[in-house]
């Protein structure tokens, strides 16, 4: 059975591979984000499955190289495909803009510099994993796709909540990881050389404190998995605002099983987090204010009935006494000291656990802002956060004027960075490549409306 299961997500990884080259291929270079929201959800664990399936690296790496290899070829169309010559095009950058390249400048910078214990193969596989991000970026915000595919997209999207929640609650009933199932500890240790740890043979993030198992469903873990639900619940709440229906209640009920069973803190009040800033951006103030006041109630009341097991939880959480909480504490602090030792950084694939950084070696690691602090120093971090800043700013400006699709998008690009942000202090989310990639594209998308929208506003004036 699960080896008719691997053929099956092997021949669907294909088939969205090749028909997302032959689109870009004419020059539809939007199916970079058809290929990132059908292709990039279990890619980690196809690579699993293909080794199990064949016992051979080799393969595993043709599916490693198929993701650099299509970013590579979308931005190579996007610079040498166009009927206007590069050096004929007229680009008009923007703030964000600006802070992109940047980012991209110091990250090319901190590649061939000789700072840091990492050797230069290293760097460049870590350079090239974020060097994905403005790749991405920059073609969201040089196209404009139509009506057509941004449905073609919100039907993956709908198709993802039911089948990720769909595995996630068969792991439940059966008390038993996908992951084990498909020997992902195995590929682990063979192929990344990363050891299996806890209970359930794995790594740490597929249980809580209390050793109870959580499920990743076809997503690289728990953790990644509980990221991308941030997204789908950003995506799904849109519809709560405008055209809702009542299917919208079963995609909302089919998050919350997820987010309960991969049972990240941190999502979760991620998610409530999204609700109360989804409140703000549509004006619903009183609504809001009640919503704070109710929940002080009921978590006080809450904490009060509930089983000493579930207060210990609540406790230990605040105070950082908990495994997780204390791991993070601890990376955290070696984070913000080697900065304050180091304020340019100490070089790259020096921090986080991204491909290309030695475990031997790192500095810090469960907050992708010190990550990248850590790594190219105060000036990078501050760009980062600015550009975060930015994007969750003007996303909200063009929610409030625009309809249709632009008012979906960028409502979705507002409450998915705004919700990502805890995640992004606990981990190192830009790893999570779905979510990280689909939201950078739209990023692109928003920013380009957001230009479009002022050059009409200041044509109005005159």
């Amino acid at each position: 059975m699960i080896l008719i299961l691997s053929i099956i997500f092997l021949i669907i990884y294909i088939f969205i591979f090749f028909e997302s080259i032959r689109k870009i291929s004419k020059g539809d270079l939007e199916y970079i984000l058809f290929y990132i929201c059908a292709g990039l959800p279990f890619y980690a664990t196809l690579q699993a499955q293909v080794f199990q399936i064949s016992e051979n690296e080799i393969f595993v790496n043709l599916i490693k190289i198929s993701k650099d290899l299509i970013f590579l070829y979308a931005f190579i169309i996007f610079i040498l495909g166009n009927k206007i010559s590069l050096s004929k095009r007229a680009f008009r950058f923007s703030l964000v803009d600006k802070l992109f390249l940047i980012f991209t400048f110091f990250i090319l910078v901190y590649t061939v510099i000789p700072l840091g214990e990492a050797d230069i193969f290293s760097k460049i596989i870590y350079a090239k994993n974020l060097l994905i991000i403005p790749i991405t970026y920059c073609i969201g915000r040089n196209i404009t796709f139509e009506n057509r595919f941004f449905n073609k997209i919100i039907r993956i999207f709908f198709f993802l909540i039911i089948t990720s929640s769909s595995l996630v609650f068969l792991e439940f009933l059966t008390s038993t990881h996908f992951h084990t199932l498909i020997e992902y500890s195995n590929y682990n240790l063979v192929v990344n050389e990363i050891d299996p740890q806890g209970n359930y043979g794995l790594s740490w993030s597929f249980e809580s404190q209390e050793s109870s198992p959580r499920y990743a469903s076809f997503f690289a873990d728990p953790l990644e998995f509980s990221a991308s639900l941030i997204l789908f619940f950003s995506f799904i709440l849109f519809y709560f605002y405008n055209s809702f229906k009542k299917v919208h209640f079963i995609f909302l009920f089919l998050i919350f099983i997820s987010l309960f069973l991969s049972f990240s803190r941190g999502a979760i009040v991620a998610c409530l987090g999204v609700i109360l800033f989804s409140l703000f951006i549509n004006k619903k103030y009183k609504i809001l204010l009640s919503i704070f006041l109710s929940s002080f109630i009921f978590l006080f009341v809450l904490y009060n009935i509930s089983s000493e097991e579930i207060q210990y939880i609540i406790i230990d959480t605040i105070k950082f006494e908990n495994t997780s909480s204390l791991g993070h504490l601890i990376e955290w602090i070696e984070g913000i000291l080697s900065i304050l030792e180091s304020p340019l950084g100490i070089g790259l694939a020096m921090s986080g656990n991204a491909g290309g950084v030695d475990q031997t070696l790192k500095v810090g690691g469960e907050n992708q802002f010190l990550i990248l602090g850590v790594q190219m120093g105060l000036i990078v971090l501050f760009v980062y956060t600015l550009i975060l800043f930015y994007v969750i700013i003007r996303a909200i400006k063009v929610f409030k004027n625009s309809k249709n699709q632009n008012k979906h998008i960028s409502f979705v690009v507002a409450c998915s960075k705004f919700g990502f942000i805890l995640p992004l202090l606990t981990a190192n989310a830009e790893l999570y490549l779905f979510v990280s990639l689909a939201t950078w594209f739209l990023v692109g998308n928003v920013e380009s409306t957001y230009i479009k929208q002022l050059v009409e506003k200041k044509k109005s004036l005159y």
